[in-house]
């Protein structure tokens, strides 16, 4: 069989299969398979609206919370840091101090 037939024959039978459903999809059980199709899309598209209405609604809330917690822990790192320096500055600000005490008292030691 030559191509152009095949064509001819595959053309053919595309266009019988299309009648046949345009002819099934116009009658009255046709109209009423269309209606049902249409009816559960339109249901299936508010479930999927509704679902990723939750899902952002979700991944809102997860982000929030996940800000807050890091903004706790940044919090606690400032504070122990803050901490920390005092307590640093105060141990050499006593370093310090015993460092001029024993000068002072070397020194008074030389000229007595």
């Amino acid at each position: 069989m030559k191509t152009s037939s095949k064509v001819a024959v595959v053309a053919g039978l595309g266009a019988i299969a299309g009648g046949v459903a345009g002819y099934y999809l116009n009658s009255e059980k046709g109209r009423e398979q269309r209606k049902k199709a249409a009816e559960t899309i339109k249901d299936q598209s508010v479930k999927a609206a509704s679902y990723v209405g939750d899902l952002t609604s979700k991944a809102k809330s997860t982000a929030a919370d996940l800000a807050s917690k890091a903004q706790d822990v940044l919090s606690m790192a400032n504070s122990k840091a803050q901490e920390t320096k005092k307590q640093v500055t105060d141990a050499a600000t006593e370093v310090k101090q015993r460092a001029e005490q024993s000068v002072s008292n070397g020194y008074s030691n030389i000229t007595a």
